[in-house]
């Protein structure tokens, strides 16, 4: 049911504001009287349906519709009337299922898709919110999540342009593997047509190949081979990344603009198994056998690779408050990758540092995801992924600290662990208990076990040698995962009190004001010490500062940015915003076990503060929020079972650099990024967003189309001819309102007037920007169709309210 959300009083003969618009995201109503007329320029408020303007001449008499007068926009004038004359503004919401739908939309997933936007209507907001609130119901099968570790040959193919008529094979880092038969032929349709590359099966050894100085060692062998007698054994003692660090071969003359298949067999090597890639000069081809999840898996994927599945899985995946709460705790335990790579420095080069670093990042995500799917994850389950991740080890500088003998803790850790994991700034606590707490934290620290003892804390080092290698004391000999590691000479084996004597102050109220929380470690020794850093972060996990800290950050999250620490919860006239973290702190300290993350949601997603307008575009966009919901909004499931928009997943980095250096996996400090909306908004990271938007309505295989969207694609003509009746294709009017539907789904007609009218006129002005040229006249399968719709869209995606979720 509508009802009027606020109502405004003017008076036009002394321009003064009698009563305030309830709220109203700009609070003031700018009233003017411009060459004999009354203007009134109202408030931005979301979610408005219809502004109704009445006035009246008397106060005493009852308002009534003014008509005449002409709103536009935000803009409301008349000609003025001459004498006293009141006016009250009326602004009508969307109806309440409407607004808890687009909310769920931006806040429980990445931004809306048509298609989902079409689901949720039909399953209703509840549905969809208890569907996310149980992810490990959610039935999906996704390509960019399939892993083969098969030792057996693989039959691989890739398609593309002939960049170039030269060929190369090379390895990422050293190691070996097995390739035969490579076959390049015209067309889209591998082996169909002549093989334009000889000796591609190698039997006539390597005649008409090149061997490179770090694959010398590369031999032809006539075992195992896949076809005919002979096969390629690729071994490599370093990175190869072109010609002269491959094995290469000319074909015949190819062209650039057309299409060729590559094909080839592909068998892994013995060793940690590399990365292969087969290529034409210039990329026109790329092929590698491993997907970026097999990469993962094998632990020599690179940071790139674990931020293109990781921004894959925000586009794709159905499990999107799953997606959203992965991000959320990335960047809540934040570590950097790079720190992570610089550490191992001293023991690998040619890249493996970085394969290794970025594994630790991916292994925080599985176990994270992992935990999550669990109906009764809790918040020490969370914790306690981070403490004993090697990337957090790292990162805060527990890896070499001791407490042993003079040695003295590094104290970074359990600062961090209060301030920013746990307590939040300044709740709880004092130096003196970060001071004691350290000494908690000393032995915890990494080394390189054999994968069977990737979870065992005590576990001896690796002793399995790589091939050729024969000195055991270097760990760049040996086969191995980095793991936590708990090193019993390095542990402060004293008692520890931390909290002495601390009780919770009186502005929690019950059931917490006066409780003592204190903490005493016994003396251990050996391994028992230990128990210290799993006791510490188990009395932390559901102490009330960490229950309101944690919940503040989740209503920051999933509400707005307009939540703190530090609410007296026993104040009568708490906020309602203080009143919905006492909620979440509830629903924390009274489930069985404590700490129940999707108990804390429910909470959130059952508020008025999230199902109203005051949930409703009331946050700024991130960077990597902004360009996935782009993606997202654009993304329909055509006929031919192609979707209208989408992303190869790496193209993300570059732009989420310059729209405020957000490098995923790679944050140097460790608060994370903001989530509040200001330190992601000047004049240039908006531009940077602007010129995302443009180059991604800009067709992919347009001359000169601008580098700043990179893979990043989208056919807006596809999705509208897939949605609407080819009656509808060329009515200005039609198109408009479909897209503004999918693009800013939680507004109402009241609001979207103004890019209505925008829309429409764009559609019916030609190219120059100024001659009329009727939409229904455009031929709906030109250039000139397809480069009109794209231009309207990108006005839509470019304006501010695209920025807001």
């Amino acid at each position: 049911m509508k009802a009027a959300l606020g109502i405004a009083t003017l008076c036009f003969a002394t321009l003064g504001l009698l009563a305030p618009p309830s709220q109203a995201e700009d609070s003031a109503i700018q009233l003017s009287v411009t060459n004999g007329n009354q203007v009134l320029d109202l408030p931005l408020v979301s979610g408005i349906d219809e502004f109704k303007i009445l006035g009246t001449t008397n106060l005493s008499e009852p308002f009534s519709v003014v008509g005449g007068g002409n709103l536009s926009g935000y803009t409301w004038m008349a000609p003025s009337a001459g004498g006293l004359q009141f006016y009250q503004v009326e602004m009508v919401p969307k109806d309440s299922n409407s607004v808890v739908s687009a909310n769920v939309l931006n806040r429980l997933a990445y931004g809306p898709t048509p298609d989902e936007i079409a689901r949720v209507n039909q399953m209703g907001a509840e549905g969809f919110i208890q569907e996310q609130l149980a992810p490990e119901k959610i039935q999906e099968s996704l390509a960019i999540d399939q892993v083969n570790t098969s030792s057996d040959w693989q039959y691989v193919t890739a398609t593309g342009t002939g960049s170039s008529s030269t060929l190369y094979i090379y390895l990422d880092r050293a190691g070996d593997c097995y390739v035969d038969d490579i076959k390049l032929v015209r067309g889209s349709v591998p082996e169909v047509g002549v093989n334009l590359l000889t000796n591609g099966g190698f039997e006539l050894g390597l005649t008409d190949w090149t061997v490179s100085t770090n694959l010398t060692n590369s031999v032809v062998v006539s075992s195992p081979i896949h076809e005919g007698s002979q096969a390629l054994h690729v071994i490599a003692d370093d990175t190869g990344t072109t010609r002269d660090t491959s094995i290469w071969a000319t074909t015949a003359t190819l062209s650039s603009s057309q299409t060729y298949t590559l094909s080839y067999w592909y068998k892994p090597g013995a060793s940690l198994t590399p990365n292969l890639t087969i290529r034409l000069s210039g990329s026109g081809i790329v092929s590698s056998p491993n997907s970026v999840a097999t990469k993962l898996e094998l632990g020599n994927a690179s940071i790139e690779d674990l931020r293109a599945w990781h921004v894959l899985h925000a586009i794709q995946s159905k499990k999107q408050l799953l997606e959203i709460l992965l991000q959320f705790l990335e960047n809540h335990f934040v570590t950097q990758y790079s720190k992570s790579s610089d550490f191992l420095s001293q023991y690998y080069q040619n890249g493996e540092e970085d394969t290794r670093a970025a594994r630790m990042e991916y292994m925080e995500n599985k176990l994270w995801r992992g935990a999550l799917l669990n109906p009764q994850c809790t918040f020490y389950d969370l914790l306690k992924i981070s403490a004993e991740s090697p990337a957090m080890i790292i990162f805060l500088d527990t890896v070499n600290s001791k407490g042993n003998g003079s040695n003295i803790a590094n104290e970074n850790y359990a600062r961090e662990l209060l301030e920013l994991f746990s307590f939040g700034v300044d709740n709880g606590y004092d130096q003196n208990d970060i001071t004691v707490m350290s000494r908690a934290w000393t032995g915890w620290s990494i080394r390189l076990v054999d994968p069977t003892n990737e979870f065992n804390a005590f576990a001896p080092q690796s002793t399995t040698l790589r091939p050729g290698m024969t000195n055991l004391a270097r760990p760049d000999n040996l086969e191995g995962i980095w793991a936590f590691n708990f090193k019993t000479a390095n542990h402060n084996t004293n008692s520890k009190t931390i909290f002495p004597n601390k009780v919770v102050p009186a502005r929690f109220g019950a059931p917490y004001a006066g409780r003592n929380y204190q903490l005493v470690l016994p003396a251990r020794n050996g391994t028992n010490g230990i128990k210290d850093g799993y006791e510490v972060i188990a009395h932390f996990a559901d102490q009330p500062f960490a229950q309101e800290f944690i919940s503040v950050k989740l209503c920051r999250l999933f509400v707005h940015d307009d939540f703190a620490t530090g609410y007296d919860f026993t104040d009568p006239n708490l906020s309602p915003e203080g009143k919905l973290v006492r909620d979440c702190m509830l629903a924390w300290e009274q489930n069985v076990p404590k700490g129940q993350i999707r108990k804390v949601l429910e909470v959130i997603f059952n508020s008025d503060l999230f199902r109203s307008q005051s949930g409703s575009m009331q946050k700024v966009k991130t960077p990597l929020e902004f360009t996935v919901s782009a993606v997202r909004a654009l993304r329909g499931l055509a006929s031919d079972g192609t979707y209208t928009a989408d992303s190869d997943g790496f193209s993300m980095s570059s732009p989420l650099n310059r729209m405020g250096r957000m490098r995923l996996f790679d944050r140097d400090a460790p608060d994370g990024y903001p989530e509040a909306g200001a330190p992601w908004i000047s004049a240039g990271t908006l531009a940077e967003r602007l010129r995302f938007a443009q180059a991604f309505l800009t067709a992919r295989n347009a001359s000169g189309r601008p580098t700043d969207a990179g893979n990043n694609f989208c056919d807006p003509v596809k999705l509208l001819k897939t949605k609407l009746s080819a009656t509808d294709w060329n009515d200005a009017g039609k198109v408009a309102d479909y897209f503004l539907a999918i693009i800013f789904p939680s507004e109402g007609k009241g609001n979207l007037d103004a890019f209505r009218n925008l829309a429409i006129n764009f559609l019916n002005t030609a190219d120059d920007g100024v001659t009329a040229s009727l939409f229904s006249s455009v031929g709906n399968t030109t250039t000139t169709y397809d480069t009109r719709v794209r231009g309207m869209v990108a006005i839509l995606m470019t304006s501010q309210r695209f920025q807001e979720q």
